[in-house]
């Protein structure tokens, strides 16, 4: 990730001397957050299983059709057996905060621009895909503290020998897709609206994937007492080894519906603009169209 993000910079730095003005632009911004995982079994999320996030980032028009965004997340995702549609859910009774940040780059695609000269258009829809870099950490409260899960192996990953999994990792990568539309406040600012989900490739964003370990094996692993006692909170005996605690066929995931500001610097100097005109004021009709070309799709 940070390869890719090195190379982006290097690309904007060469290109830096004749389209920063008119190509590069910062944004900054925030919404709402949600996941969808074992800790949340409805369709449409629970209003409080909303939580907030920020983000920032640089924004290049490679081409008309085509932006390049790098983009910073921080945030946090939230789950509560006791918001569940489902009996087993209920029961089950965890629940879970993680804070979050993810960094991504990723294309945007705009499939119905024009060229409009100095016109201002009002809408433009876009898609975008990307590949994002993200830190998670599942934490639940005990006795009014918050306590890591990931170090205590819930499901039995410190155990030594049998067949439990292996200690998941905090970092991760994401594949983001979603939807936006960027509306044109002035030749410099934008608003910008996007609904994203964020592929995982973990099922543990809330620390629940699998089964139940073996109680006593696990009270033996070195944050035994408390990782049983984390576990599980059904109101009744610790269940069996190999009884299901989670469904592990499906990867979690977390959305982000937000807004942010874009500003795009706008270049009146003597730049493209002052030699383009000086151009086809002693050149011919090629050059002219090359100035036309270049130029108004970033208006």
């Amino acid at each position: 990730m940070k390869k890719l993000l090195i190379a982006f910079v290097l690309l904007v730095g060469i290109n830096a001397g004749s389209f920063a003005q008119s190509r590069l632009g910062l944004f900054i911004g925030g919404g709402v957050t949600w996941y969808y995982g074992d800790m949340n079994d409805r369709l449409l999320t629970h209003p409080k299983l909303f939580d907030s996030y920020f983000n920032g980032g640089l924004l290049y028009r490679l081409s008309p059709h085509f932006d390049i965004v790098a983009n910073y997340i921080n945030g946090e995702i939230v789950g509560a057996d006791s918001l569940a549609i489902q009996e087993f859910n209920i029961k089950r009774d965890l629940h879970f905060q993680s804070k979050i940040w993810e960094v991504s780059l990723r294309a945007d695609y705009k499939p119905f621009i024009r060229q409009t000269g100095k016109k201002i258009r009002l809408f433009t829809p876009y898609v975008f895909a990307g590949i994002g870099y993200f830190h998670h950490n599942p934490q639940a409260v005990k006795n009014g503290q918050l306590i890591d899960l990931q170090p205590l192996g819930t499901e039995g990953q410190y155990i030594d020998g049998g067949n439990y999994p292996k200690p998941y990792k905090l970092y991760q990568l994401s594949v983001p897709l979603g939807i936006g539309i960027e509306t044109k406040l002035s030749r410099a600012f934008s608003i910008r609206f996007e609904i994203s989900n964020h592929f995982t490739f973990t099922d543990y964003l809330d620390d629940v994937s699998g089964d139940y370990a073996d109680s006593a094996k696990l009270s033996m692993t070195p944050n035994g007492a408390l990782a049983v006692d984390m576990a599980s909170n059904l109101n009744r005996n610790y269940p069996d080894e190999g009884f299901g605690r989670g469904n592990p066929k499906n990867n979690d995931t977390y959305m982000t519906v937000g807004f942010s500001i874009l500003y795009t610097p706008v270049y009146e100097g003597k730049g493209g603009g002052g030699s383009g005109s000086n151009r086809n004021a002693h050149g011919g009709k090629g050059k002219k169209k090359k100035k036309k070309s270049n130029c108004p799709a970033f208006d």
